[in-house]
Parts: C-alpha cells; sequence; structure tokens
C-alpha cells in the first residue's frame, strides 16, 4: 500500500506565524527597544557630561585666572594649538589646545584666559562654557528621536496579533 501524499497547505495555514517565528519576533523587538532605550540615554547622557566638564574646567580657570595674547600656531578639526607667553618667561604650548576654538584662524592672535597653576588649561578670553551647549547637544537632538522612532515602532501595541475571524462561507 503507497501512503497517500498529504493535502498541501491553505493560505491561512501557511500565513499564520508558528511559536518558534512569534518568540524570535518577540525577542527581536525587545532588543531593538532596549538598545534605543540605551542609545537614548548614553547621547544625553555624553552631552551632559562634556558640558559639565567644560562648566568645571571654566570654573578652575576663573578661580586662578592669568592672562595672556597666544598666537594661534595651528587649527585642525578638532582643536586650535596656540602658544603664550605665561608670565615669568615661562613659555606654553598646550598640549590639548585652546578651549572653544571656534573661528580661529592660523596665525592670528587673541586674547587668552589660563589657570596660573596649569596654564595647559586654556581658553579663549570672552568664551565660556556655553559656547559649547549647541555642539554637545547636537547629538542628542538627532538620536534621541531616531530612538524614540525605533523604540515606538517596536511597540506591543503596534505589533498586535490581529483577532481571527472565523469565515463564514455564504453557500
Amino acid at each position: 500500500m503507497t501512503p497517500t501524499p498529504a493535502p498541501a497547505p491553505t493560505q491561512a495555514e501557511t500565513s499564520t506565524p508558528t511559536v518558534r517565528q512569534t518568540v524570535r519576533s518577540v525577542r527581536i523587538r525587545k532588543v531593538v527597544r532596549v538598545t534605543a532605550l540605551i542609545v537614548a540615554v548614553f547621547s544625553l547622557l555624553t552631552a551632559v557630561l562634556l558640558l559639565l566638564a567644560c562648566l568645571v574646567n571654566d570654573q578652575r580657570i576663573d578661580r586662578d585666572m592669568g592672562s595672556a595674547t597666544a598666537t594661534v600656531t595651528e587649527v585642525t578639526d578638532r582643536r586650535a594649538a596656540v602658544e603664550f607667553d605665561a608670565g615669568s618667561g615661562r613659555h606654553v604650548r598646550p598640549v590639548t589646545g585652546v578651549f572653544y576654538p571656534t573661528g580661529l584662524i592660523e596665525g592670528q592672535r587673541v586674547q587668552v584666559e589660563f589657570r596660573r597653576a596649569n596654564p595647559d588649561l586654556v581658553r579663549v578670553s570672552g568664551r565660556s562654557w556655553t559656547v559649547a551647549v549647541l555642539p554637545a547637544l547636537s547629538v542628542p537632538a538627532v538620536l534621541v528621536p531616531l530612538a524614540a522612532l525605533a523604540y515606538a515602532a517596536t511597540s506591543p501595541r503596534v505589533h498586535r496579533p490581529t483577532p481571527r475571524v472565523p469565515r463564514t462561507d455564504p453557500r
């Protein structure tokens, strides 16, 4: 006796996800939601810490301030190098460059404020941590809405299974 072939699955049977597929999609959505949350929190935390570091450095300079005229020796995308006389013949070229270097060009002479106890801590005169607010918040301004969109798109409310309505055959 030859075995009879199994009947072909109907459209409804093939479109219904298996338990394994459902569990996998739920896990993937959870991973995306957690990742979105981590990205948003990390970008906000980084921005806040950056601004806090700028504020602390400015307070250190304000407590023990010296001033000088510096020459901008090099300008790159991330920093501007300066040289200045810190008093008593000490010629200083801070390794990290000058804080808040926006708009500086090579060869320019600018007034700088520095911490006398540590002349490597130097900023352009008249500028403060508030100059760093826009650059610091630009990354979270992009990442937080994208993370919120990913979080919302993977919400369980969006992916609720549709209720199964039995078909009635009008025959």
